[in-house]
């Protein structure tokens, strides 16, 4: 018999304290990514964060989610973004991830998204009947060092037995390439002359003023409190004795070697012109939200991000804000660049089927955290 137990936020404090959840075989989430549930300024006591599953009082399975709330049509909607689904191998056929599902769907009053997933994943939410598109985001991914690394065992993941292979390689190659980029630097820093960027903690009155200005068509409003807690609460950890770690009970992201988030206020002069939030996560940099003027100012904060990969060993930096994508593409710093693709779905229960009116973030949804 299946058994689904729901977490509510209310609950995370006592189940931090079970020893024994902590000490199962695998891990249903982390702890810091419990706790960062638990601090969202968009989540009540009340909200279901976690779903666990057990068949025959086994654990066999469960499902985050990360509560938000989206503006349609002028008015505002709670939701919550699968962020983690996980079924044991061995109850294949049984429907434990078809209960979790429907559970999470019944438990949030059908009121959910998913903001990233797997093409075999899209499968399963399409045969649920649940959802409907809500954004194909059109991006880049700008390559500015080797990064074999990373590329070859995530396209064929058999290879990740030879990294370091790949790791010597993207070594030897970049040991020139550096040499490049070291002109390169210098010839981009000119380009920035007169312009500041101060790194926030917490965004200020005139970051929040970028925010408020060019983020009116945005599926998801942020206010100062999200942006502290992204910054605060980071559900990815990060850790340099990475193999160390317990990393490999839990299926998803929750150390790295590197990571980290940025607030970073752009200022021309006295003129605050933008802001952004940058991730970096070992190698690669992500644009997760940009408010500026992109007409007027997407070259000068292309070349700022451009400057700090340069500066941070970056090898590759993705990017979906078309106007910044747009002079990304151009910019002759890159050794090459390649079109990228990001799919999100949503209930049907939003009643709305054209999502042309409003703009998606990459950082949307569950895409900030890891």
């Amino acid at each position: 018999m299946i058994g689904i137990k729901k977490i509510y936020k209310k609950d995370v404090p006592s189940l931090l304290g079970q020893q024994d959840f902590w000490d199962h075989e695998f891990l249903s989430v982390s702890k810091h990514r419990l706790i960062a549930h638990s601090k969202n300024p968009t989540c009540d006591e009340g909200d279901v964060v976690l779903l666990l599953a057990y068949l025959e009082d086994e654990l066999v399975g469960y499902m985050g989610l990360f509560q938000d709330n989206i503006l349609l049509d002028g008015s505002l909607h709670k939701i919550g973004w699968l962020s983690t689904w996980w079924v044991h191998p061995k109850t294949k056929g049984k429907g434990v991830g078809r209960e979790i599902l429907n559970t999470m769907y019944e438990v949030n009053n059908g009121r959910i998204g998913i903001s990233q997933f797997t093409p075999s994943a899209k499968r399963v939410y399409d045969k649920s009947g649940y959802f409907v598109d809500l954004k194909i985001s059109k991006g880049i991914k700008a390559v500015m060092r080797s990064n074999l690394t990373f590329v070859v065992p995530t396209l064929f993941p058999a290879t990740g037995k030879i990294k370091t292979v790949f790791s010597f390689a993207d070594n030897f190659l970049n040991f020139f390439i550096n040499f490049k980029i070291g002109f390169q630097k210098a010839f981009v820093a000119r380009k920035l002359k007169n312009i500041t960027v101060e790194y926030l903690t917490i965004p200020d009155e005139g970051a929040m003023e970028m925010v408020n200005r060019y983020g009116k068509t945005d599926i998801s409003p942020k206010g100062s409190e999200f942006f502290h807690w992204l910054k605060a609460y980071q559900w990815v950890q990060s850790a340099p004795l990475l193999n160390l770690t317990d990393k490999d009970r839990y299926l998803f992201s929750m150390v790295d070697v590197d990571f980290d988030i940025f607030l970073m206020k752009i200022m021309s002069g006295t003129e605050c012109i933008a802001f952004i939030v940058l991730q970096k996560r070992n190698f690669v940099c992500k644009l997760l939200f940009s408010y500026t003027d992109g007409d007027k100012y997407a070259r000068i904060i292309s070349n700022v991000i451009t400057l700090q990969c340069m500066r941070q060993n970056i090898r590759e930096i993705i990017s979906y804000d078309s106007a910044i994508s747009k002079y990304l593409k151009k910019s002759w710093v890159f050794l090459y660049k390649t079109k990228k693709t990001k799919h999100a779905i949503i209930s049907k229960v939003f009643n709305k089927n054209n999502f042309d009116d409003v703009r998606m973030n990459l950082g949307d949804g569950d895409c900030s955290f890891t």
